[in-house]
C-alpha cells in the first residue's frame, strides 16, 4: 500500500501545473529537522573549545537547551525517562546518563512526526506551491477529464436518443409494426427470425432502422425550438404593436370628457424592456415579478386600485381647479366695479381640504 501511495505522489509531484498556476518544482527530501544536529556526532572529529566567556551557563540540567527541547515534545522529567526492559520492567534513566546512541534515539522517537515518506512529500508539495489539497485534487481531477475527453472526442457531448433504449430486435420489431400494423406478434416473430439468419445483414438494416428514427427525433425537436421561436416572435410583434396603439392613458375612466396622460416613446421602451428582456436565467423583470408574492399583490393592487386612485385625483384636482378659476373670475368682476384702483381688497383663502372619498381611498390603501 505505502509503495502505491508512493508511486502516486510521485507521479503528482511530477505533474506540470498550467502556466497560470505553475509552482515551484518539489523537493525530493523531505523537510524535517534532523534530530542529530541537536547532539554531538561520535563519529565527527572534535572541534577546538571556543575560548571562556563570561556569558552566566545553566544553573542546573533543567535549565538546559536539551531539557527544554525535551518537555516541549512530551517528556515531563528528563531525568526521569522511563524505558521498558525486557523483562517489562520499568526503569528510570537520566538523559545525560544515557549513551550517545540511545540520546539520538530519544530524539528521533520525540521528533518522528508519524507520517510515511508519501505523507512527508505530500505536505512540503503544498507548502513550497503555497496550496491547498483540494486545490490540487480539482486540478487534477480536471486535467484527467480534459485529457480522457481528447483521447475520446467521439463521448464528448453524446446526445441521448430515445430510440437508444431498443435491443436491435426490439427496434427490428418496431419497425415492422409501423410499416405493417396487421401483422400478429406471431408473424412479427417470424419475420424477425427471418432477417436474423443473416447476422452482418440484420445488423446494417437495424443500424438504417437506428439512424432513420434519430433523424425523426432531430427533425422533431428542431421543429420543436423553431416553433417556440415563433411563438417568442410572434409575441414580440404582437406587444410591440400594442405599445404603438397605447399612447395616452385617461385620467378618469368614469368620465369619457376626461384629460389623458400621454405615453411618451421613453416609457414604451422601458415597458417593453420590463416585458421581454431576460436575464442569464432565462427570466424576464416580469417574469421575476409574478414569481415573488409580495410583488405579485403589490401589481394586484396597481391592477385594481390604480384606475380608481387615478379617478379620485383627477376629480379632486378639477374641483380644486374649478374653485380657484371661479374666485380669481369673482375677484376680478370687483376690480372692475371699482374706480378707485388703490382701493385694497382682502383675498380669501383657497379651500385646500381634499375630499373625503379621496383622502378615505388612499388611507385604506396603506400607502400614506
Amino acid at each position: 500500500m505505502e509503495q502505491e501511495l508512493n508511486s502516486s505522489y510521485e507521479t503528482l509531484l511530477n505533474e506540470e501545473l498550467p502556466v497560470e498556476e505553475r509552482l515551484n518544482p518539489v523537493s525530493e527530501e523531505p523537510q524535517i529537522v534532523d534530530p542529530t544536529l541537536l547532539v554531538e556526532n561520535p563519529n565527527s572529529t572534535p572541534e577546538p573549545e571556543p575560548p571562556q566567556t563570561t556569558e552566566e551557563e545553566p544553573k542546573n540540567e533543567e535549565e538546559s537547551p536539551i531539557y527544554t527541547f525535551l518537555k516541549e515534545r512530551g517528556i515531563d522529567d528528563p531525568s526521569k525517562i522511563q524505558f521498558t526492559n525486557e523483562d517489562e520492567s520499568v526503569e528510570e534513566l537520566d538523559f545525560n546518563s544515557l549513551s550517545k546512541e540511545e540520546q539520538l534515539e530519544v530524539l528521533r522517537m520525540v521528533t518522528d512526526p508519524g507520517l510515511t515518506e508519501a505523507e512527508i512529500n505530500t505536505i512540503n508539495y503544498l507548502r513550497q506551491n503555497n496550496a491547498t489539497l483540494e486545490q490540487v485534487v480539482d486540478y487534477f481531477a480536471q486535467k484527467r477529464l480534459d485529457d480522457y475527453l481528447k483521447e475520446n472526442p467521439d463521448k464528448v457531448h453524446q446526445k441521448v436518443y430515445s430510440i437508444d433504449e431498443y435491443t436491435d430486435d426490439d427496434l427490428y420489431i418496431y419497425d415492422l409494426k409501423q410499416r405493417y400494423p396487421d401483422f400478429t406478434d406471431e408473424e412479427l416473430n417470424n419475420e424477425l427470425e427471418k432477417a436474423k439468419e443473416d447476422e452482418e445483414l440484420f445488423k446494417r438494416k437495424t443500424e438504417i432502422i437506428r439512424n432513420t428514427f434519430k433523424q425523426q427525433e432531430d427533425q422533431a425537436e428542431q421543429a420543436r425550438i423553431e416553433q417556440e421561436q415563433q411563438q417568442v416572435e410572434d409575441l414580440r410583434n404582437n406587444l410591440m404593436n400594442a405599445a404603438g396603439r397605447f399612447n395616452e392613458i385617461q385620467l378618469d375612466y368614469t368620465d369619457d370628457e376626461s384629460d389623458s396622460l400621454i405615453i411618451d416613446d421613453a416609457d414604451k421602451t422601458e415597458m417593453m424592456s420590463y416585458i421581454l428582456d431576460q436575464d442569464s436565467d432565462g427570466k424576464s423583470q416580469l417574469v421575476k415579478d409574478l414569481e415573488d408574492p409580495d410583488r405579485l399583490i403589490e401589481l394586484a393592487w396597481f391592477a385594481t386600485q390604480g384606475p380608481k386612485m387615478m379617478s379620485e385625483l383627477s376629480k379632486h384636482w378639477k374641483k380644486q381647479l374649478g374653485e380657484a378659476r371661479a374666485e380669481i373670475k369673482k375677484l376680478q368682476s370687483q376690480l372692475d366695479k371699482k374706480d378707485n384702483k388703490t382701493s385694497t381688497f382682502v383675498v380669501p383663502p383657497t379651500k385646500t381640504e381634499e375630499p373625503k372619498a379621496y383622502k378615505s381611498a388612499w388611507d385604506n390603501s396603506g400607502l400614506i
